[in-house]
């Protein structure tokens, strides 16, 4: 309808509410960000708790995402249905971690076709809205729906518990079950990676427990930090560059080789060493919350490969700063302002250029706090402008051979061979089409008990005590890689 109402002539041109429905589908979520838009969400009403359960039901299996937060009035929860119920540039609470106002609809839509949500306040009974995509197709009206489906209130049981809260609750998971409705195993292997990525993006939050516990089907979620606090080393300055949108914090880490990692929670928390070529890169934090698990951002030539692997550089960002860098309806992406991006580009340049140093030769370590440097095998030696690699002569079991002067000159020139004879092009190749595995995984127990045993009888034959000898040994390579044999050799030395 034409109207001259105003000064302005104007016509009113609604969109169809079946055709935006649907095509609110497909913004870019998968069911791990649609969940963790929907905690995101628990977590600006100031929840504790969040309880995330998949029920197994065929075809009619669903999910329901409750907290304890403080829960909405009516008023409120009409509003939460809206598309676009808040303006991207609106102030915003430095604890919120919404901004356009679609999270709750479009995570929704992306992953089933009907959505409904309860809530109530200082134990209130509940009230609830609905929105049915199936409904919206035959109405072609933005109807919001006042009842549930018949067992919607059983499937939000956890609510009835609750002093306040909220259960959003899908059904009708069409996108979720493809492929999988008669296949239980397939939908609790979906579950189990939902559980994976709320580790991870909700780390820092959830390493507090009295700020924040999640829980998959009753399965408390345990942080997983990519920065792995036991042994993260920073080996370049942060910066706290300002933008327009407020501070950044940047801060550049080299993680250490993989056959550093001797303690066993160590190795528990750095993960299986065959993904760490994916999780190099760029992390960027909104307000504790992870955005991107490790990307390198777009930077020309730049490539998650087996060199670079160890880099890994955290940007933290406030909640104001939405808009410098572009981040999506998802949470999922983000790309620095053009003001910051040649500084963003030479911290991880410089970070990555370590981590290449590091992995290349295993033998440089980035010592950290309270560690002791470990005596390597191999050294790395600049020449000419090229790196050369030599054997260590300080090595426990290198010194020993060298301190015969009847056969020093023998075994020098040996070692002199293997140097000059190191098969480097081979190795890359290998590297490349091969990621490493494990000393500790490769090497025969036996053949490293025997090694163990030689080494200390000869520090024992240079005077050293026993006590020493091990001490000595338990930092060279590759005996620091296998505790138990050297408890073994400290509680039993050869006769």
């Amino acid at each position: 309808m034409i109207t001259n109402s105003s000064a302005i002539r104007h016509e009113d041109v609604p969109p169809r509410a079946s055709a935006l429905a649907e095509s609110l589908r497909s913004f870019g979520y998968d069911l791990g960000t649609a969940i963790a838009d929907l905690v995101d969400n628990s977590i600006s009403a100031g929840a504790k708790r969040v309880w995330i359960d998949f029920h197994w039901a065929g075809k009619d299996s669903s999910i329901a995402i409750t907290d304890d937060g403080g829960g909405m009035t009516e008023a409120r929860l009409r509003d939460a249905m809206r598309l676009g119920s808040r303006h991207p540039g609106e102030a915003r609470d430095s604890s919120d971690l919404g901004r356009f106002g679609l999270g709750l609809k479009t995570a929704s839509f992306s992953q089933c076709r009907c959505v409904t949500v309860f809530t109530k306040k200082s134990r209130k009974h509940p009230i609830l809205r609905r929105w049915d995509l199936d409904h919206l197709a035959k109405t072609d009206a933005w109807q919001v729906l006042l009842d549930g489906r018949a067992d919607a209130a059983a499937l939000c049981h956890r609510l009835g518990k609750l002093r306040s809260g909220t259960c959003v609750l899908w059904q009708h998971m069409d996108r979720i079950m493809r492929g999988c409705t008669d296949k239980r195993d397939a939908f609790i292997a979906r579950c189990e990676q939902v559980e994976r990525h709320l580790a991870l993006v909700f780390h820092r939050m959830i390493e507090d427990e009295a700020r924040l516990r999640l829980f998959v089907n009753e399965r408390g979620v345990a942080p997983f930090d990519p920065f792995y606090p036991f042994f993260a080393n920073q080996v370049l300055e942060d910066r706290k560059p300002h933008s327009p949108g407020g501070m950044v914090h940047i801060e550049p880490f080299v993680m250490p080789h993989e056959s550093k990692l001797v303690d066993a929670e160590e190795r528990k928390q750095a993960g299986d060493p065959k993904g760490w070529t994916e999780r190099q890169g760029f992390y960027i934090y909104r307000q504790d919350r992870l955005l991107v698990p490790g990307s390198w951002l777009g930077f020309q030539d730049w490539r998650k490969d087996e060199l670079h692997k160890l880099a890994r550089i955290r940007i933290s960002l406030p909640n104001t700063s939405d808009e410098d860098w572009q981040i999506d309806v998802t949470k999922s992406k983000a790309r620095p302002p053009e003001h910051l991006r040649e500084e963003i580009r030479r911290i991880g340049s410089e970070a990555r250029s370590k981590a290449k140093r590091v992995y290349s030769f295993r033998g440089e370590r980035i010592a950290g706090p309270g560690r002791t440097t470990i005596k390597h095998v191999w050294d790395q030696v600049p020449l000419h402008g090229t790196m050369h690699y030599r054997i260590n002569r300080e090595h426990p079991m290198v010194g020993a051979l060298l301190t015969d002067s009847s056969t020093r000159k023998t075994v020098e020139a040996v070692l002199r061979l293997i140097e000059e004879s190191i098969p480097i092009s081979l190795i890359a190749y290998q590297v490349s089409e091969s990621p490493q595995s494990s000393a500790a995984e490769s090497e025969d127990t036996k053949e490293i008990r025997t090694m163990l045993r030689e080494a200390w009888k000869a520090l024992r034959g240079l005077g050293h005590s026993h006590a020493n000898a091990i001490e000595l040994i338990s930092i060279a390579e590759p005996f620091n890689l296998h505790p138990a044999l050297l408890q073994e050799l400290k509680e039993q030395p050869p006769a």
